[in-house]
């Protein structure tokens, strides 16, 4: 196990019924915050007037930024930073799933800062500073509400990028799983492969076996798994709701990859360009990309494929196989779970007749840089999206 720094400076309030603490818990963050959030989902299920109220009993004063979109936008994350400072916001409160906590992140860090805010996201600027944000999650998928990380879409160059930084994780979070009773099964099920993907990322690159941080993995993505399957038999399932609520918020908070040798997000990397530059929801584009990933690099990553059916897939009978043919059948098996789910497993199936891929090549190159993944060539990242189709 290789060296490491963990932190979690996020304090978790989780159950039903959470948010009547909402405007005590607030009220130690200041007078005055910005309210974000999506579209109309929050006010159609009422949780918009619920938090309102909290923060009315409270005297918070608050301004309203809705209007999120499910891949956050630049152009509207640098409108809210300077809503927060006319407003002179004490804090943010982001009610939503990842893209809103996401956008606060960012707006967080523009309202502290000078720089452009995309300089951050370039890494032209760097920043230590940001607003205070609550979460209220709404959607889990992204370990947003748990982690210090924000991923931005440049509305001009359709580039998507991220930051990360101790400052912007969310003080506190609301994890409240009857909030998420109402979610289409379809959508839950992208969270899922959302979710799945964060722990999936460290196993499969991890070049040796880490018997604490493998053994939690393999339990919080089997639970996860479960728990969408019990949701596809009864949609509020309250403890399934529960478990992929609390399994998003671990995924990718830092704790499962912490000292992992060789751990890498090559995944992310090439799907970014793909959400970035056709808007497709993020979970779709990580089922169409996974198996190609796989199935490219089985060579380098059989032997953790191998295992990733064995111990999370439940597939038998894989020792008996070569590990060419072995690394094959865990990927149509894994490829199986997203059709029978109700994700895509190719650009076909997402949408996508026609992919650029020297845009989706050059925007992967350039998050091998920003994000330091390395042993990639621009001909292997073009192979890749060619074995999506």
């Amino acid at each position: 196990m290789r060296n490491f720094e963990w932190a979690t400076p996020t304090r978790v309030i989780f159950g039903t019924g959470i948010l009547e603490k909402l405007g005590k818990e607030a009220a130690g963050f200041g007078r005055r915050a910005l309210l974000v959030y999506g579209r109309q989902s929050i006010k159609l299920n009422g949780l918009y007037d619920r938090i309102c109220a909290q923060l009315s009993q409270a005297g918070i004063a608050w301004v309203d930024h809705g209007g999120v979109q499910p891949n956050p936008r630049l152009a509207h994350a640098i409108e809210g930073a300077q809503k927060a400072r006319q407003f002179q916001a004490d804090f943010i409160i982001a009610a939503g799933g990842g893209s809103v906590i996401d956008e606060s992140k960012a707006i967080a860090v523009g309202a502290c800062n000078d720089a452009p805010l995309w300089d951050y996201f370039t890494r032209k600027a760097v920043f230590s500073t940001a607003l205070p944000i609550i979460a209220i999650q709404t959607q889990p998928a992204t370990s947003s509400e748990l982690n210090g990380a924000a991923v931005i879409t440049n509305d001009e160059t359709k580039e998507k990028f991220s930051i990360r930084s101790l400052s912007i994780y969310p003080k506190l979070a609301f994890l409240d799983p009857s909030l998420t009773l109402d979610i289409p099964v379809r959508q839950t099920a992208y969270s899922c492969v959302d979710i799945l993907a964060h722990m999936m990322e460290g196993y499969l690159t991890a070049t040796k076996d880490n018997p604490i941080q493998d053994g939690m993995t393999e339990a919080v993505c089997r639970a996860v798994m479960d728990a969408m399957e019990r949701i596809l038999q009864e949609p509020h399932d309250i403890d399934a709701r529960a478990t992929i609520m609390w399994g998003g918020a671990i995924a990718w908070n830092g704790l499962l990859a912490a000292g992992v040798d060789g751990a890498s997000i090559p995944n992310h990397m090439l799907e970014h360009p793909l959400s970035g530059l056709y808007d497709i929801t993020h979970g779709a584009g990580l089922s169409i990309v996974f198996p190609a990933w796989m199935r490219y690099r089985a060579p380098v990553h059989g032997r953790r494929i191998i295992r990733f059916g064995t111990r999370i897939l439940g597939l038998g009978g894989l020792e008996q196989k070569s590990e060419a043919e072995a690394a094959a059948a865990v990927i149509d098996a894994l490829k199986a779970w997203y059709r029978h789910i109700g994700s895509p497993v190719s650009l076909w199936e997402a949408g996508i007749h026609e992919l650029d891929i020297e845009s989706c090549a050059d925007q992967a190159v350039a998050l091998c840089k920003l994000w330091g993944v390395s042993g990639y060539s621009r001909e292997e990242i073009v192979d890749m999206y060619r074995l999506m189709a």
